[in-house]
Protein backbone atom coordinates (compact mmCIF):
# COMPACT_ATOMS: atom_id res chain seq x y z
CA UNK A 1 0.00 0.00 0.00
CA UNK A 2 1.58 3.37 -0.67
CA UNK A 3 1.51 6.63 1.32
CA UNK A 4 -1.77 7.65 -0.06
CA UNK A 5 -3.87 4.85 0.61
CA UNK A 6 -2.41 4.33 3.63
CA UNK A 7 -3.69 8.26 4.75
CA UNK A 8 -7.21 7.96 2.59
CA UNK A 9 -7.67 4.62 4.77
CA UNK A 10 -6.35 6.77 8.38
CA UNK A 11 -8.62 9.09 7.23
CA UNK A 12 -11.64 7.03 6.63
CA UNK A 13 -11.61 5.02 9.97
CA UNK A 14 -11.20 8.67 11.74
CA UNK A 15 -14.41 9.99 10.33
CA UNK A 16 -16.18 6.79 11.16
CA UNK A 17 -14.67 6.50 14.88
CA UNK A 18 -16.15 10.09 15.32
CA UNK A 19 -19.34 9.41 13.78
CA UNK A 20 -20.03 6.39 15.84
CA UNK A 21 -19.13 8.99 19.27
CA UNK A 22 -21.56 11.70 17.82
CA UNK A 23 -24.25 8.73 17.65
CA UNK A 24 -23.34 7.77 21.03
CA UNK A 25 -23.75 11.41 22.73
CA UNK A 26 -27.20 11.64 20.39
CA UNK A 27 -28.19 8.29 21.58
CA UNK A 28 -27.98 8.82 25.08
CA UNK A 29 -29.93 12.33 25.03
CA UNK A 30 -32.34 10.44 23.06
CA UNK A 31 -32.48 8.04 26.04
CA UNK A 32 -32.50 11.03 29.00
CA UNK A 33 -35.50 12.51 26.66
CA UNK A 34 -37.44 9.36 26.58
CA UNK A 35 -36.87 8.45 30.63
CA UNK A 36 -37.76 12.88 31.60
CA UNK A 37 -40.87 12.05 28.95
CA UNK A 38 -42.06 8.88 30.39
CA UNK A 39 -41.89 10.19 33.96
CA UNK A 40 -43.71 13.27 32.69
CA UNK A 41 -46.32 10.89 30.92
CA UNK A 42 -47.04 8.41 34.35
CA UNK A 43 -47.63 11.92 35.98
CA UNK A 44 -50.06 13.28 33.46
CA UNK A 45 -51.79 9.43 33.89
CA UNK A 46 -52.03 9.87 37.84
CA UNK A 47 -53.79 13.47 37.75
CA UNK A 48 -56.25 11.94 34.82
CA UNK A 49 -57.27 9.42 37.22
CA UNK A 50 -56.95 11.54 39.95
CA UNK A 51 -59.53 14.05 37.39
CA UNK A 52 -61.76 10.98 36.64
CA UNK A 53 -62.35 10.07 40.17
CA UNK A 54 -63.20 13.49 41.71
CA UNK A 55 -65.61 14.16 38.29
CA UNK A 56 -67.17 10.88 38.72
CA UNK A 57 -67.51 11.98 42.87
CA UNK A 58 -69.16 15.27 41.99
CA UNK A 59 -71.52 12.98 39.05
CA UNK A 60 -72.57 10.49 42.14
CA UNK A 61 -73.21 14.00 44.33
CA UNK A 62 -75.37 15.67 41.35
CA UNK A 63 -77.37 12.63 40.89
CA UNK A 64 -78.28 12.14 44.49
CA UNK A 65 -79.42 16.12 44.73
CA UNK A 66 -81.69 15.09 41.54
CA UNK A 67 -83.05 12.39 43.05
CA UNK A 68 -83.93 14.49 46.00
CA UNK A 69 -85.38 16.84 43.84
Amino acid sequence: MSNDHLAKLEEKVQHVIDTVGIQKMELEELREQKSRLEDENATLREELANWSDRLGSLLGRLEGVAEEV
